[in-house]
């Protein structure tokens, strides 16, 4: 295994008017826009990276429609390997080339090993000491349908190392957490959100269930949804603050807070549902803090920006990020780094807002480039140096007839080109039209800042 990607060498954007565009250094490219039996085929003909799965494990686990695109990716913490869940039902790793940086570009990426497991993935997390060089710490958390939650290796293709049931006292049935999140404070205790609930893991107790129950309403027979301090709905996001203050968020659109690292008291409940028609949303996916503590931004399915709240001042919304152009009930990643906010969106642009927490009500983003030719599922930054990953991709409700061209050179060519596009408060219902027909782009890129 590589020993991981060489950030001394990168440089960090500065200049504030962004006149430059990202420059591609590994993809994926075409490997993934055939249909699933075909990338099944090829994925089993790698050897060059580490392990695959067999192929017995690949044909039970193929779902019977032909969607497979990236839904997510996500860094380990110690940036050397990324995570993807895509709609086949397969978990891959990659390894970054620790040439990354170096030409010829792009590199091309392969995955480590896969994962397939029986039903669709609703979350995943790494393990916060997570170490490529370590082995033992090469861990993460995966929530599968209608099963336990399983501990595994992303360099150990289909193996289980541990599992965690969470079972409905009243139906005896599997319950799958929407979230999952390692708590900083102790790194073998996780969280996992499900219907108004957040479940508190030892993960160092193998086949338990969770150590503690934090019921996010009184009673499940209590009262509508935000009466008291409680609120209803599945838990959808969680998010921890630098000073240690867990957000909870859930497709009802409500958030939740809780001090002490999430095992002390409820702090406040606050829903994200405004009359203003500028804010409207189908329910929170993700809650992001700034590096500060300070500013919450709230992401909501099929939802034109992103909502930051100021947690330690007014407690109110302080900002309205528009123009994100994310009208779909597919989940769109977020980042949030230093001060600037990153998203992608169905048009294939990732856009960025700076100056977070710098100014009030609406902010149009300050710049953007586009990278896929379909929807960017997840834009997230390396953890210690400027890469950018994406991943596109999402559910046509056709059989795709072509795959987008190589998007290379329009990636490298001038930002005015998007400029027209980076608002649009009208997104969720002409955002189709900006696509082009019947083209798909299933792809993981690296993006060097």
């Amino acid at each position: 295994m590589s020993a991981g990607l060489d950030t001394r060498d990168m440089t960090s954007a500065t200049d504030e008017n962004h006149p430059f565009q990202p420059r591609l250094v590994g993809t994926t490219g075409h490997f993934y826009q055939g249909r699933i039996a075909e990338t099944a085929v090829q994925e089993g003909t790698l050897s060059n990276y580490g392990p695959r799965s067999s192929p017995d494990s690949t044909q039970r686990s193929q779902p019977r429609n032909e969607h497979h695109h990236f839904k997510s990716a996500q860094w380990s913490p110690d940036g050397t390997t990324i995570l993807t869940s895509s709609a086949d039902n397969t978990l891959r790793s990659f390894i970054l080339p620790p040439d990354l940086l170096s030409p010829p570009h792009p590199k091309t990426l392969e995955p480590y090993a896969l994962h397939h497991p029986p039903e669709p993935i609703y979350a995943t997390t790494f393990h916060p000491s997570y170490n490529l060089q370590e082995p033992s710490t090469c861990l993460a958390l995966a929530s599968p349908r209608s099963l336990p939650l399983r501990l595994f290796s992303p360099f150990a293709a289909d193996r289980i190392l541990a599992s965690y049931p969470l079972v409905s006292p009243t139906t005896e049935t599997w319950i799958a957490p929407h979230s999952l999140l390692f708590s900083p404070q102790e790194a073998h205790s996780f969280f996992a959100g499900s219907e108004s609930c957040v479940s508190v893991f030892d993960a160092n107790r193998d086949g338990e269930g969770p150590v503690t129950k934090m019921h996010t309403t009184p009673s499940r027979r209590g009262g509508a949804v935000g009466q008291g301090q409680g609120m209803k709905g599945i838990v959808s996001a969680l998010g921890m603050s630098s000073e240690g203050m867990l957000a909870a968020g859930t497709y009802s659109r409500w958030v939740g807070l809780y001090d002490g690292f999430g095992r002390g008291g409820n702090a406040g409940v606050f829903p994200v549902a405004t009359e203003d028609e500028i804010a409207r949303g189908g329910g929170i996916t993700l809650v992001v803090w700034s590096a500060c503590g300070r500013y919450l931004c709230v992401v909501e399915r099929a939802s034109d920006g992103v909502g930051v709240w100021d947690v330690r001042g007014t407690g109110k919304t302080l900002a309205w990020l528009r123009g994100r152009n994310a009208g779909t009930q597919q989940r769109l990643g977020v980042e949030v780094v230093g001060g600037e906010v990153w998203a992608g969106a169905l048009d294939g642009v990732v856009r960025v807002w700076e100056g977070l927490g710098m100014a009030e009500g609406v902010v149009d983003p300050s710049w953007g480039f586009r990278a896929h030719g379909d929807a960017v599922s997840s834009t997230t930054l390396h953890p210690t140096g400027p890469v950018l990953a994406t991943c596109s991709g999402q559910r046509h409700s056709f059989s795709p007839v072509r795959a987008v061209g190589d998007l290379d050179s329009e990636s490298d060519s001038d930002s005015s080109s998007f400029k027209s596009s980076l608002i649009d408060s009208q997104s969720s219902t002409n955002a189709s039209s900006r696509r082009p027909p019947q083209a798909t782009d299933n792809s993981l890129k690296l993006w060097a800042l």
